[in-house]
């Protein structure tokens, strides 16, 4: 290229890099209103699910208010409450309920004609008055009704005991409520559809908690439900999507809840698991409301002094983080963003692809910017989301392409990560993606693409792919290939087959301990950030070592950038959190690799030399 070529390629970069400075001062007005509308949430509710709370019971002898006032007062504050069912109803002895074919097994038991009734129909007829007005009414279709012995029985058409909601006890709910407890109440959807949805939503809760998969009302009474919903707060519970709540979250007063399964409770989280699992969700992810389950079985130790360790533990632990446990009473996020600062965040974005394009050989930038807009339409669609894949998959690459390969440069990479990080948070936040109700779109992308683009520039801009096509072909396979290959397939999988809270490779005992020893004391760093840094800094600290094994290292660093990018894509974490675990990470990972790099280049200088004396020796043929 030449010198004047050289010189306006460098002035269009200097402007690309303007843009992106100034395109973070929007980002960071954004970001200072986040930061303000995340540090003012200080007040925690915990909740029992109180049909757990009777299951431990019957273990006893006490009924689960009995119970719930012992864990009052070791520091419970509220309770969950279920609407009931035609189940429920027969159990608390408001009705009596049969199938069909039990009904006419009865009947012909003692001799007398069985009605016209199909077998697999749910029968029910109220012991209580009144106890049957709500199921009747809320329900469709409408349930037939028919005579028998001086009894109406009233019939719906399948085994629907259990599914079918009943309303509020209402007596149960003042009952609990002049207990001093802070209500949840689990609303049911409906098998098909339900009448006036919403309209017996109980006074005396502070929340909904919608039980199963499905919002009450979904799908044809939604607008009902939000219009009763307004004096509540309507959870999202982390983990299970629920139809309908996306419609209703950006419409109602919301909170993040936390729970966890009864049997994965019972049989692998002691006391102090939960407790740490649940200080890390209100600390790292915005949780404010958390459902507790009691312990029903004895498997890890007495199911009631667990209970009172958890409950005690738990409310000790968030009062000396400063939070307030008890009832909410400031109702949804006060965060507000604005269409124009998000714009001008993104020209930033925009800017950083095409520097990522310039950072190819021609025509291959093209090609890059090609593919990491067209994944981001793929993934998000014509949306700010793509907007913020967009950031995510780009700026992790830029540094260690733009920067010389010199030990400043992973402190230059992490800076323009931030600066990524700083954007994509900028145009990605709003209120459905805070609570974590529309997740980052593409965000398996996220640590797979920035590694595999720079690697690919890396080698571009050693040889053209004709060269390495033409070495890889006339290359003689050995051992030490081999070894490289699998190490570095290995590598890959472990990037990817660890993503999400499932990962199909878990966590070692190692980095658990890591992770709790530095958790006590500031946010938990991820781990491919504390291994990726330390590759990066080997291969900028140790010289010597041949460019195709730099490139493998520094891609193991550009994981580390990607994983930043990674931990600001979940909105629900608060950004100084992100912020401090990259800090923590950056440090963490900065100490080791110079521990690591002195060893490294140690290494490197007595294996030459070994390999140097063996090449002196003659070696004789096989066989002789």
């Amino acid at each position: 290229m030449s010198y004047r070529g050289a010189a306006k390629t460098a002035r269009i970069d200097r402007i690309m890099w303007l843009v992106v400075v100034l395109a973070l001062v929007p980002a960071a007005v954004l970001a200072v209103r986040r930061v303000a509308a995340e540090s003012s949430k200080e007040q925690v509710a915990i909740v029992m699910d109180e049909q757990a709370l009777g299951t431990q019971g019957d273990l006893v002898g006490l009924t689960s208010l009995e119970l719930g006032l012992r864990y009052k007062a070791s520091g419970l504050t509220g309770v969950a409450l279920y609407e009931d069912t035609i189940e429920t109803l027969a159990a608390k002895g408001y009705a009596a309920t049969l199938l069909g074919s039990e009904l006419k097994a009865q009947l012909l038991a003692s001799g007398e004609p069985a009605p016209p009734i199909p077998s697999n129909a749910t029968l029910v007829t109220a012991l209580l008055p009144g106890a049957l007005d709500d199921l009747i009414a809320k329900n469709v279709p409408q349930a037939r009704s028919f005579e028998l012995d001086g009894r109406t029985w009233y019939l719906w058409p399948g085994d629907v005991k259990t599914v079918m909601p009943a309303g509020p006890d209402t007596a149960q709910l003042r009952l609990w409520k002049n207990a001093g407890f802070d209500i949840a109440y689990r609303p049911r959807n409906a098998p098909y559809s339900l009448v006036g949805a919403g309209s017996d939503f109980p006074d005396e809760a502070t929340y909904l908690v919608h039980a199963g998969t499905q919002v009450a009302g979904w799908p044809f009474g939604l607008d009902d439900v939000e219009e009763a919903s307004a004096g509540y707060y309507t959870a999202v519970i982390e983990g299970t999507p629920q139809n309908g709540m996306a419609d209703l979250s950006g419409k109602v007063p919301t909170v993040r809840l936390l729970s966890f399964n009864q049997d994965y409770v019972d049989r692998r989280l002691r006391p102090a698991d939960l407790i740490d699992k649940y200080l890390l969700a209100v600390e790292e992810r915005n949780v404010r409301l958390l459902y507790l389950r009691p312990y029903t079985t004895v498997e890890l130790g007495d199911p009631i002094e667990n209970t009172k360790k958890l409950v005690a533990g738990l409310t000790r632990s968030l009062a000396a983080q400063g939070y307030v446990v008890g009832p909410l009473s400031e109702l949804g996020t006060s965060y507000v963003t604005q269409a124009w600062l998000r714009a001008l965040a993104a020209l930033g974005v925009a800017a950083g692809v095409l520097l990522l394009a310039r950072r190819f050989p021609a025509p291959w930038g093209a090609a890059a910017l090609a593919l990491v807009v067209l994944a981001a339409l793929f993934f998000a669609g014509p949306s700010w989301d793509a907007v913020a894949l967009l950031a995510a998959l780009v700026f992790p690459t830029l540094g260690y392409l733009t920067f010389k390969e010199r030990l400043p440069a992973i402190l230059g990479a992490t800076a323009v990560s931030l600066a990524g990080a700083l954007l994509l948070a900028a145009v990605g936040s709003e209120r459905e993606t805070l609570l974590a109700i529309r997740p980052f779109s593409g965000v398996g992308l996220t640590l797979v693409v920035p590694p595999a683009l720079f690697l690919a520039a890396y080698l571009l801009r050693q040889h053209r792919p004709a060269v390495w096509v033409k070495r890889m072909l006339g290359t003689r396979i050995t051992f030490g290939h081999v070894a490289l290959g699998l190490l570095a397939l290995a590598a890959v999988a472990v990037v990817v087959l660890r993503r999400g809270n499932d990962p199909v490779i878990g966590v070692s005992q190692f980095e658990l301990t890591l992770r709790s020893l530095l958790g006590e004391f500031v946010a938990r760093p991820r781990f491919k950030e504390l291994l990726g840094h330390p590759l990066a800094l080997i291969a900028l600290a140790v010289p010597g070592w041949p460019a195709w094994l730099r490139g493998l290292l520094l891609t193991g660093g550009v994981v580390a950038q990607a994983s930043i990018l990674n931990s600001f894509s979940h909105y629900h974490t608060p950004l100084l959190i992100s912020l401090e675990r990259t800090g923590v990470a950056l440090l963490v990972g900065l100490v080791i690799g110079a521990v690591v790099a002195p060893l490294a280049a140690l290494a490197t200088r007595v294996l030459g030399r070994w390999l140097a004396e063996a090449a002196d020796e003659p070696t004789e043929a096989p066989g002789t």
